[in-house]
């Protein structure tokens, strides 16, 4: 025989719950919850201000290749290329 489900108004059944308050004595003197910055976060923070640091475009690069173009020595890599457009999900 299968047993019963247990009545659904007891999914309902709550307890109160307990405040718990900080001692006086641990808000003056600082104790009481904290955190830790990791060393790889602070790693990790130094090299986000470097890399936002750096220019979204460079362009001294992008004058270099816009002579190649238009002098027509502009030689681009199609295999790299290929690569690459394969691994972004073209297909040809």
């Amino acid at each position: 025989m299968v047993e019963p489900i247990d009545p659904i108004n007891r999914a309902h059944e709550t307890k109160p719950v307990k405040k718990i308050r900080p001692r006086s004595e641990e808000i003056r003197s600082g104790e009481g919850d904290e955190f830790k910055v990791s060393s790889f976060a602070k790693t990790l923070k130094k090299a986000v201000e470097e890399a936002k640091k750096i220019p979204e475009v460079r362009d001294d690069k992008v004058e270099i290749l816009k002579r190649k173009i238009q002098d027509g020595t502009y030689e681009p890599n199609l295999d790299a290329l290929a690569r690459i457009l394969r691994k972004a999900g073209f297909k040809g």
